[in-house]
């Protein structure tokens, strides 16, 4: 399995009014890159439990969604093909939707971001600790949050 590329802890808060609600991710790929994913796991010193996985699969232009419990994968996963990446960078935008736990994901683009998908998590948004991003990535060239 690939190395981290980058990793974010997320900043805690006890208040429910002052949570990230967004995070935006940009970055460079590698060469002939042939996937990256972003994790948003719940805690920065164990994959064990991944709340949300994002994948993409270049030569196949497909995005896979699942999550991790105790180690295992879901076998309740979600794949859509879509071409949307290109083979130099990516941006991308994922919004927490707590109420539902739901993240929508959203597709950078020079005039905003373009809804890509949705897909409800087994735990709880609030248990995400931080953001991994593994496979062919060069270089994150933006990481940003956003607050209630």
């Amino acid at each position: 399995m690939p190395d981290v590329k980058f990793l974010s802890v997320l900043p805690t808060t006890a208040s429910a009014s002052n949570r990230v609600t967004k995070v935006a991710i940009s970055g460079t790929l590698l060469q002939d890159p042939q996937q990256f994913s972003v994790n948003f796991v719940n805690s920065p010193d164990c994959t064990d439990n991944i709340t949300y996985h994002f994948k993409v699969v270049i030569p196949t232009k497909t995005i896979i969604e699942n999550y991790k419990r105790n180690g295992e994968w879901s076998s309740l996963h979600q794949e859509k093909e879509l071409d949307i990446f290109n083979e130099t960078s990516f941006s991308l935008e994922f919004a927490f939707n707590y109420e539902d736990s739901i993240m929508l994901v959203y597709h950078g683009k020079e005039a905003g971001f373009n809804f890509i998908t949705q897909y409800e998590t087994l735990f709880s948004l609030s248990d995400i600790q931080a953001v991994q991003v593994w496979g062919d990535v060069q270089k994150v060239n933006q990481f940003g949050l956003t607050y209630d």
